[in-house]
């Protein structure tokens, strides 16, 4: 009886101890009130309350040392302790790039991130730690877009987002750097920055009401990317419990390619010089290296990649492991694309990568370079990974909110439907509930319009339930939305929904897609659907794709 006794004893002790989620015991006092101000590990910080909803915001705040000098081109170190209450109310400038205009601007000092939580006293929240997007060369956190208040507020949970090195200042594989550190040696700067902002989350999140125990990435494009390379990566492992990927863009490296791209960086910049055969020693190639300005190391990429399988912090196999399953990070997943990512670029007003093309051949580009996009971001990836055992449920959308209807019909002004559509990255502002902010300032009156506010704010209120229903249990159900399904390799099996707003009432359109696309489907409604010399003028688009 005394032994029956010390047992129940012992289990009711644990059950004391246990907060009933798998969270280690807490044992103290209780924590003080949340509030704007905040004391981290690192030191103490001032935030302050949102205008744009009922949350509070920590803007600009160092999750790193800023690598400049002898740590440019290093793996992130930590950042140095201060004792003044930091002022963390604006955001932080971008790295360094160009923008979508063309003009320069950033700054190396740029590895900060910013926290949105709703005014409450609630603790333990979700946390969505987002990665921008922008081919890893350009993107930054300051874009209205990713304002996270009013994701934080609906979706009762942290948003985070990041900021992280970009071009070749945060993915560069040059011998000549490489000294012996792992870490330093990898090249893969921006994807350790990252991993170094997610143990930020870890160490930090709690101070603000945050779960460091129900962390979500997700991110766009590049950030997509991104995360699939954290899945992989054994140094990321752990520090993430969901993910969600939106219209990823982006492949893992080899280091020989990468070694390439970094060896015509430093070419181009000695031939400006017309230094290009004096013979210089290693230890002079990095110190020629560093000694040029951040503007003119971007300004001279000849186009180094990102993402590199080092084999130390990105496996070499890189995301051919997805088939074979032999990776760390099988977490929930939300994936998808838009209908029409890439009319982005073949839109006039976008990036216009097709200057001097036909009608016809900009109006097939965009269609079929599309379809590809599906494939390789979303469609192949859940086909692979639902092969695996062990791998836990997919959802897959597609967003069609802009793309013209059956009827021709689009909530677009004039013929931005048929030229624009549910473009690449058209998805965000929705997700964020930001549904009055385009993606750029520019061109926010010009599409955004009092005819199609209504509608706009439907398509919010449906990604905002769904996608906060992921973050907070790695399941998009549950929220006022119909049914999500999740993601079968059964032929006749439910693959995606289709987010989408009914043109005649502006009210939420769910649709159920049931195929799953691939490379020879999409291949095959080229040749069915596309004549000479058409055809011909077309299949450089696709294949560049298929390269990349």
């Amino acid at each position: 009886m005394l032994n029956r006794a010390i047992v129940l004893l012992a289990a009711l002790l644990l059950a004391a101890c246990s907060d009933g989620n798998n969270h280690p015991a807490v044992v103290g006092p209780a924590p003080a009130p949340l509030e704007e101000s905040v004391t981290l590990s690192a030191g103490p910080i001032q935030g302050q309350a949102s205008t744009r909803a009922d949350t509070w915001e920590w803007l600009g705040l160092p999750y790193a040392a800023a690598p400049v000098g002898e740590l440019r081109w290093k793996a992130p170190r930590d950042v140095a302790p201060w004792t003044e209450t930091l002022s963390v109310q604006a955001l932080p400038p971008e790295c360094p790039q160009f923008d979508f205009f063309g003009a320069y601007v950033g700054e190396e000092d740029c590895l900060y991130l910013n926290v949105w939580r709703p005014r409450s006293q609630q603790r333990e929240l979700p946390v969505m730690v987002w990665i921008h997007g922008g081919g890893n060369n350009s993107g930054a956190t300051n874009w209205p877009v990713f304002n996270g208040a009013r994701l934080a507020a609906a979706a009762n949970i942290v948003v985070v987002t990041v900021q992280y090195r970009l071009g070749p200042l945060g993915w560069l594989y040059y011998g000549p750097l490489q000294d012996g550190d792992s870490n330093d040696n990898s090249g893969n700067f921006g994807t350790l920055d990252l991993i170094a902002a997610l143990r930020w989350v870890q160490d930090n999140i709690a101070d603000f009401g945050g779960d460091p125990y129900a962390v979500t990435v997700a991110g766009e494009s590049a950030g997509g990317a991104d995360i699939l390379s954290l899945m992989v990566s054994q140094q990321a492992s752990g520090l993430f419990q969901k993910a969600i990927v939106q219209s990823a863009g982006g492949r893992v490296t080899t280091t020989a390619d990468a070694a390439s791209a970094a060896v015509r960086l430093v070419d181009e910049l000695r031939a400006l010089e017309g230094v290009t055969e004096q013979p210089m020693t290693d230890p002079e190639l990095a110190a020629y290296l560093r000694g040029k300005s951040a503007r003119e190391i971007i300004s001279n990429n000849p186009g180094t990649p990102a993402i590199f399988g080092d084999g130390h912090v990105i496996p070499a196999a890189g995301f051919d492991l997805f088939a074979s399953g032999d990776f760390p990070a099988k977490v929930p997943l939300l994936i998808g694309t838009n209908r029409d990512e890439f009319k982005l670029y073949t839109n006039p007003a976008g990036y216009n990568v097709m200057p001097d093309a036909s009608e016809e051949l900009r109006a097939a580009a965009g269609r079929y370079v599309s379809d590809l996009w599906r494939v390789t971001a979303a469609d192949s990836i859940a086909t692979r990974l639902r092969a695996l055992d062990d791998y836990p449920d997919i959802y897959v959308y597609r967003f069609n909110w802009g793309s013209p209807n059956a009827d021709g019909n689009s909530p677009l002004p004039g013929n931005f439907g048929a030229t624009g559509g549910a473009h690449h990255g058209a998805e965000m502002p929705f997700m964020f509930g930001n549904w009055d902010t385009f993606l750029l300032d520019a061109y926010k009156d010009l599409l955004f319009t009092e005819d199609n506010a209504a509608s706009r704010e439907a398509m919010s209120g449906v990604m905002v339930d769904y996608w906060g229903s992921f973050i907070r249990q790695g399941n998009p159900n549950g929220g006022s939305q119909p049914p999500w399904t999740p993601w079968s390799n059964a032929a006749a099996g439910f693959k995606a929904i289709v987010l989408d707003v009914n043109y005649d009432d502006n009210q939420p359109l769910i649709g159920e897609d049931y195929s799953a696309w691939t490379v020879e489907s999409v291949l095959a409604e080229v040749q069915a659907n596309v004549v000479e010399p058409l055809l011909s003028e077309l299949m450089p688009y696709l294949d560049a794709w298929l390269e990349d």
